[in-house]
């Protein structure tokens, strides 16, 4: 196994070197002086690919939920009937400390926030349109 594969997996999973290390029961200096010299133990080589799996795994967890969350046409006439659609049209009604976000308020009373970029300076009052994501958060259509 070269260094490069082994630091690409290590990073797809957010571990550095010392906690890779004390999760096979190693020292940290053992760690960074494998990946140096570019010499694996067996059981390096043996969790390292262990983890590919997993991620190799993950990725096709995630596939599957992102085909299952692309909302569809049926949805979206459902949410139309129920008043509650996929685009909605918001007001600004305030500007946070963090520059980056707005408050919006909708028709019906209910608050939202949603991200923007620093160089777009939404003023309050303005209408825009917006999307639903997860929870209070919107993005501009």
């Amino acid at each position: 196994m070269d260094t490069e594969r082994a630091g690409k997996i290590l990073e797809a999973h957010g571990l550095t070197k010392k906690a890779f290390a004390d999760m096979i029961g190693l020292k940290a200096s053992t760690a960074r002086m494998a990946f140096s010299t570019k010499r694996f133990s067996k059981k390096m080589v043996a969790k390292l690919e262990e983890l590919e799996r997993e991620s190799s795994d993950l990725a096709e967890v995630d596939e599957m939920l992102e085909s299952v969350r692309e909302p569809s046409v049926l949805e979206g006439m459902v949410r139309e009937c129920t008043d509650n659609p996929l685009e909605r049209e918001g007001k600004i009604y305030a500007v946070p400390r963090n520059k980056f976000l707005r408050l919006i308020e909708f028709t019906d009373g209910s608050h939202g926030k949603f991200r923007c970029k620093p160089n777009d300076h939404l003023k309050l009052g303005e209408r825009l349109l917006v999307k639903h994501l997860d929870r209070d958060m919107w993005e501009v259509v």
